[in-house]
């Protein structure tokens, strides 16, 4: 059984700590639009709006609206992955170096 749109908003907007107030100052939209998106049924909050709140809250649209990644892992995965994606060629060499000096060696 698919979980609404209101508790996948909420529980993203509680792990990162805010509140309803801070969630719509940053997402440029209304305390009370937040409370009946969290708290009524079949909202239906347009592109905008939920790429707005997916930015705030460092998830995607897809997590937001309850749906599978498309990769195993969580909002904080897809987050980290996107801000891998914007860093330059130069940052992703030494992250992709780092991440091999954290890995267990192989048992050849």
């Amino acid at each position: 059984m698919s979980v609404p749109f209101g508790e996948h908003l909420r529980r993203l907007r509680k792990d990162k700590g805010m509140t309803m107030e801070g969630l719509a100052q940053a997402a440029g939209i209304s305390k009370s639009y937040v409370w009946e998106l969290e708290n009524r049924p079949a909202q239906r909050p347009s592109a905008q709006v939920l790429h707005a709140l997916a930015t705030v809250l460092g998830a995607t649209v897809q997590d937001l609206l309850g749906e599978p990644a498309p990769f195993e892992g969580g909002p904080e995965d897809i987050a980290f992955f996107r801000e891998y994606l914007g860093l330059s060629d130069a940052d992703k060499e030494r992250y992709r170096k780092m991440l091999d000096l954290f890995k267990a060696p192989s048992k050849e």
